[in-house]
């Protein structure tokens, strides 16, 4: 059965659909605006200068990366090493891209790199829910929002310049999962859902216990992205 949020909705302005990305993405706000405070207190307690905490924000834009990153940069780690380590945190932006690709075939192709920037967990997994295809204002919108809440908390970090030593002990570095968990959640409508989400969850669990780093996100997600496609398509037939 189709669902409401998968139906085209009524030709709106771009605005409009901005606005709606911005709205929908509001509750995300707290979670990033924390996990972005925690990265720039955590990043300045490694060494980096405020300056650079906050470029690598603005052009890196990638939290769990910037996160696995900056203990590499303290401890001496090559930049080879910290680029390839960084890069197998960051594939899963290849399955999120080809899910947007079609939604923005219409935009110029200098948008799209400027888009493909900001691709972002939180924004994709909201765009997603609401509309799929989803709507590429929309998705626009919630970047603004994700990316100003995220930078934003970054430089109040860097500024508060690792007041808070050990944020574990204040349960702040649980705000970085929380809102995986709770865009995960959102998203487990129907059994074939939580079936793939439990396998993908196993399945990571399994392969973090026999690989180091962090190989179990990408195995996970393209191991289980590929096997839930042919039993939807197969249910759908």
């Amino acid at each position: 059965m189709e669902r409401a949020a998968d139906r085209p909705s009524p030709a709106r302005s771009a605005p409009s659909r901005v606005c709606d990305g911005i709205v929908a993405s509001l509750a995300l706000v707290p979670s990033v605006f924390v996990y972005g405070t925690v990265f720039g207190g955590l990043a300045v307690g490694a060494g980096l200068r405020s300056i650079e905490v906050l470029g690598m924000s603005l052009l890196v834009f990638a939290g769990a990366s910037q996160f696995v990153a900056v203990p590499m940069i303290a401890a001496g780690t090559s930049p080879l090493a910290i680029v390839l380590t960084t890069y197998v945190v960051n594939m899963r932006h290849y399955l999120m891209a080809a899910t947007l690709a079609p939604a923005f075939s219409t935009f110029p192709r200098a948008w799209l790199a400027l888009v493909a920037h900001g691709i972002n967990d939180e924004s994709f997994a909201v765009a997603v829910a609401r509309q799929n295809p989803p709507d590429p204002w929309f998705f626009i919108g919630s970047v603004v929002v994700v990316g100003g809440s995220f930078v934003g908390g970054v430089v109040v970090g860097t500024a508060l310049g690792g007041l808070v030593a050990d944020p574990a002990r204040w349960g702040l570095d649980f705000a970085f999962p929380a809102v995986f968990l709770a865009l995960v959640g959102a998203q487990l409508r129907s059994r074939a859902d939580k079936l793939v989400a439990l396998a993908s969850g196993t399945l990571a669990v399994i392969v973090a216990l026999v690989l180091p780093g962090n190989w179990h996100i990408v195995i996970a997600g393209v191991i289980v992205s590929a096997v839930a496609a042919l039993v939807l398509d197969a249910e759908r037939a």
